[in-house]
């Protein structure tokens, strides 16, 4: 796949080396390894390293936005998870139609290529990637958000009285959006990585619906239902064969009331006191799942390949699942694989 030079303005350069410098050292140093170039020193001193390298173009800023799109989708993200349309996938299984789909909608630039754009204002391609296997797109825009910064409060005081001025600052964030459509199982995913607070995810998939409008239509692709899941762990757990430990486990009921029942530490599970065990499963049986706090636990069973416990929140209600911290590829393909197989 071959990548087009980009014209990144001063901000944009600025906040490319910004995120890279927040990614944790050990991914530094592998970009640095693969690059050829010294990966020993402290991350303030390899971000100096690389600032010079890029003053002296012996790395360009292409390079690091390549990696970061590389990266994001095993970030902190949300995914929503689809059926694909039957009437559909046959199509785009034959590469001669994909591509005049693509083509009527003036979409070629961006195949099997990548414009790795960093801010754009507005949701924009920055690359289709297509196989008569699988379509995947990567998205990209420029977030901003104000968040709260206490340590730069102040009181003064005024004729009228104390006053009280409350700090905020500008957070600009690059959202990235993976939507990626398996011809073969017909499955399909959304990966947006984490939003600032307050910002809906919901908003951010109809953005992607927009955008692709022109070729692919999202309604089509229905969600996954993933109520049963959180059902189907809390049983698993609770008959001692436990996939996942639960931290918060939450029903809805038919007449739309909740009850979260909450362990006392992440380490901990819900599950463990008899009375609100048995309370916990006569609610199951007469609810629906609502939300699950789980950790995805490294065992024997369903031939799981997890070295470290994953965490997950599973959102019944919006049908999408949080991945809280940064993950292995394979660990979350895992995880998605056995999530589809838990909400059937």
């Amino acid at each position: 796949m071959k990548s087009e030079r980009t014209r990144y303005t001063k901000e944009e350069q600025e906040k490319i080396l910004q995120y890279f410098s927040d990614l944790k050292g050990d991914v530094i140093r592998q970009f640095l390894s693969e690059k050829n170039l010294p990966r020993s020193g402290t991350k303030p001193e390899l971000r100096e390293k690389i600032e010079n390298w890029l003053g002296e173009g012996n790395l360009q800023y292409e390079d690091l936005v390549l990696f970061l799109d590389r990266i994001a989708p095993w970030g902190k993200q949300h995914i929503i998870l689809y059926n694909g349309p039957d009437s559909e996938v046959r199509k785009w299984c034959e590469k001669e139609k994909a591509e005049n789909i693509l083509n009527n909608a003036k979409l070629t630039k961006y195949l099997n290529s990548k414009l790795l754009l960093m801010l754009p204002e507005k949701l924009s391609f920055s690359s289709i990637e297509y196989s008569d296997k699988r379509l995947r797109i990567l998205a990209v825009k420029r977030r901003e958000a104000w968040e709260r910064a206490e340590k730069y409060d102040q009181e003064e005081s005024i004729q009228e009285g104390k006053l009280e001025l409350r700090a905020f600052l500008l957070q600009v964030t690059r959202a990235v959006v993976v939507f990626t459509w398996d011809f073969i199982s017909n499955n399909a995913s959304l990966q947006i990585t984490q939003l600032p607070s307050r910002e809906k995810y919901e908003d951010v998939e109809n953005e992607l619906a927009s955008l692709m409008e022109g070729f692919l239509d999202l309604s089509r692709f229905d969600k996954l239902n993933l109520r049963p899941v959180i059902k189907k762990l809390h049983e698993l757990e609770q008959k001692g064969s436990p996939e996942a430990r639960s931290h918060t486990i939450a029903y809805q009921s038919a007449g739309g009331r909740k009850i979260t029942a909450e362990s006392p530490t992440p380490e901990d599970s819900v599950l463990g006191e008899d009375r609100i065990d048995t309370a916990l499963e006569s609610i199951r049986s007469q609810s629906v799942g609502h939300i699950g706090n789980f950790y995805w636990l490294p065992t024997s069973a369903n031939s799981n390949p997890l070295r470290k416990e994953i965490h997950t929140i599973i959102v019944g209600n919006k049908s999408r699942i949080n991945f809280t911290t940064p993950n292995e590829e394979d660990d979350v393909e895992y995880v998605l694989s056995r999530v589809r197989a838990l909400s059937q």
